[in-house]
């Protein structure tokens, strides 16, 4: 039962502290314009632009690292009371 608890812990602040990282860099980069790897694969096979960023996707833009730092902290905290409790 503690190697499973251990483990969950681990996990969990590892999980954090990528949380905290992707947020802080999300949130360095949230206006720049921004495809992910197979959107840009595709775009690149058929010859064709990139549809404009709409409403919703500037919005997530913003949400998405404050979600980041807000969960990832969250999550750091929960890992180490488990590991040290």
């Amino acid at each position: 039962m503690e190697g499973a608890v251990i483990l969950k812990g681990f996990g969990l602040l590892f999980a954090g502290l990528l949380f905290v990282w992707l947020g802080i860099i999300g949130w360095k980069h949230r206006r720049e314009e921004r495809i992910n790897i197979i959107e840009a694969a595709i775009l690149k096979i058929s010859n064709e632009e990139p549809l404009p960023r709409s409403l919703f996707d500037r919005a997530m833009a913003y949400l998405q690292p404050i979600l980041m730092l807000v969960f990832g902290p969250a999550m750091i905290l929960t890992g180490l009371v488990l590991l040290f409790v």
